[in-house]
C-alpha cells in the first residue's frame, strides 16, 4: 500500500501517519476501496501499530476510511449522490464564509492567499500534482481562516478530511493542471473586489461547478460498470 512516512516523532505519532494517509488520498496513490492495512503502515514507519490504530480509527470516524468487519479497513466509496450531498454543503459553507473573509481580510492576507495560488500555477506548469492539491487544500483552508468564524472554520474542518478523497478527482474534471491551479485566480479576484455579495456569488458557483462535473463523471464510471458486468 503506498503510504509514505517520514521519520516520525513519538509525540505527533497518531498525527503524522494521519497526515501521511491524506497525502496519498489527495496525491492519488490511495484511491477509493484501496485496503488501508495497519501492520504495513506500522513497518513502513518503523513504529508500534498503536498510533497507526488511532490514526485510522479517526478516519474511519470522520468517513474517510470505513472499516468491514472480517474484511479489513478501505477508502471509503462514494456516488454521484455522496458527491452531490458533499459539494452542496461546502458551496454553502465556503462561499459564507469567503464572503465573510472578503470583508476582513487583512492586506498581508491578501498576499498570502496570492503566493499560494502563484505557486500553485507554477507547480501546476511543473506537472506536480500532489503539491498542486496541497496548494489547493491550502487556499480554501486559509480563506476559512480570514473569515474569523470560529464555528465555520470547524465545521468546515470537519468536510476537509473528505476532500482529500475528492481532489484528486477534482482534477481530473479539468481541461488540464494549469486551468485548474488558474481558476484560484479568479477566486481571489472575487475576494478582493470589495463586493461581499459577488464574492459569495463566484465561490459558490465554483464550487457547485466541480461538485457537478465530478458526480456526473462518477454516474458515468457507475453506469459503465454496470453494462460491463
Amino acid at each position: 500500500m503506498p503510504v509514505e512516512i517520514d521519520s516520525i516523532s513519538s509525540s505527533v505519532l497518531r498525527d503524522q501517519v494521519t497526515n501521511a494517509i491524506l497525502r496519498s488520498l489527495s496525491s492519488g496513490e490511495l484511491k477509493p476501496g484501496d485496503q488501508v492495512n495497519e501492520a504495513e503502515i506500522a513497518r513502513q514507519a518503523g513504529i508500534s501499530r498503536g498510533p497507526v490504530r488511532e490514526a485510522i480509527q479517526q478516519l474511519v470516524g470522520e468517513e474517510v476510511l470505513i472499516s468491514l468487519p472480517h474484511k479489513g479497513t478501505f477508502v471509503t466509496e462514494w456516488d454521484e449522490t455522496d458527491i452531490e450531498e458533499v459539494y452542496s454543503i461546502r458551496a454553502v459553507l465556503e462561499s459564507y464564509g469567503a464572503r465573510l473573509a472578503s470583508q476582513r481580510m487583512l492586506p498581508e492576507e491578501f498576499a498570502e492567499l496570492e503566493e499560494i495560488v502563484d505557486e500553485m500555477i507554477q507547480k501546476a506548469h511543473e506537472g506536480n500534482e500532489p503539491d498542486v492539491f496541497e496548494l489547493d487544500l491550502k487556499f480554501h483552508l486559509r480563506t476559512y481562516d480570514f473569515s474569523r468564524h470560529n464555528l465555520l472554520c470547524r465545521t468546515l474542518a470537519k468536510l476537509r478530511r473528505k476532500m482529500y478523497i475528492y481532489v484528486k478527482m477534482d482534477a481530473d474534471t479539468t481541461p488540464s493542471l494549469v486551468s485548474y491551479a488558474e481558476n484560484h485566480s479568479k477566486l481571489l479576484e472575487a475576494l478582493r473586489s470589495n463586493d461581499p455579495q459577488y464574492t459569495e456569488k463566484i465561490f459558490r458557483e465554483h464550487i457547485l461547478e466541480v461538485g457537478s462535473m465530478l458526480a456526473a463523471r462518477f454516474k458515468q464510471k457507475r453506469l459503465a460498470k454496470q453494462q460491463s458486468d
